[in-house]
């Protein structure tokens, strides 16, 4: 019984069940199975792919996540603006999405690449700190960290001077493992200036666990016979190798 409604105080008792959409037949994939289906088979029968635990999973840490850099970020007076869908081109790193606008004939709205023009009028008029975890959409080939429609955090501010930021950022990371994963990472973060991640790993968001660093050649091989090197450095570029352990023992 629950007599905080006007019906509590009735009980149904069920004499009979009848089962009006029974499943005849064996389902696309087992639900409760270890092995993944097929990636089209999954978006064919997305209501059953949604019930497998992993995906159910992926989604509960996703809001988690979501959750705890709100709560930060608000925690350091940021204030979340959602920004406009439907805009006007700007150029930016890739192609844009485009919509006919149907009341403007010969007209297209343009799906953002970033919230980049939006946030910087916020700044402007005096929104020293705003976030927003927004829908990002860029008409490009698929990459391995790319597609085109994602989601980023977005965060601008103010009068921040660049240590400054990077700590906040790192505090963000630290309190979104603790809370989400219970995992307490170690801080301070290593910090590579931009010039020496390019020079050891040849890009600047490298994997730290990548332990072979680039060395430049070029002041060796710059007078060599192979027309390979001394012509790429003679055009301005330089030559790297990699210091390969126990290279003589991989094959061709």
């Amino acid at each position: 019984a629950n007599p905080n409604i006007p019906t509590g105080h009735i009980e149904v008792v069920a004499e009979r069940i009848d089962v009006l959409n029974r499943v005849s037949r064996r389902l696309p994939f087992e639900i409760n199975s270890d092995v993944v289906p097929k990636e089209e088979l999954r978006l064919k029968h997305r209501v059953l792919d949604l019930r497998r635990a992993q995906m159910t999973s992926n989604l509960k840490l996703r809001h988690a996540v979501s959750k705890s850099i709100r709560n930060f970020l608000e925690s350091e007076d940021f204030i979340e603006v959602e920004t406009p869908i439907l805009c006007r081109s700007s150029p930016e790193g890739a192609r844009d999405f485009l919509v006919p606008a149907r009341i403007v004939p010969d007209a297209m709205y343009a799906l953002p690449q970033s919230p980049q023009l939006f946030k910087q009028l916020l700044m402007v008029s005096g929104f020293e700190r705003y976030y927003q975890i927004a829908r990002c959409f860029r008409d490009e080939d698929l990459r391995a960290d790319r597609q085109p429609e994602f989601t980023q955090v977005d965060i601008e501010m103010s009068f921040m001077s660049s240590e400054a930021m990077m700590s906040l950022m790192e505090e963000l990371v630290l309190r979104v493992f603790k809370e989400v994963r219970g995992v307490a990472l170690d801080s301070p973060f290593l910090r590579i200036p931009y010039a020496q991640a390019m020079e050891r790993y040849g890009t600047d968001k490298p994997d730290l666990r990548y332990g072979l660093y680039q060395h430049d050649l070029s002041n060796i091989l710059e007078n060599c016979d192979c027309r390979i090197f001394t012509g790429a450095i003679a055009n301005g570029g330089i030559v790297k190798a990699l210091v390969v352990p126990d290279g003589d023992q991989i094959s061709n």
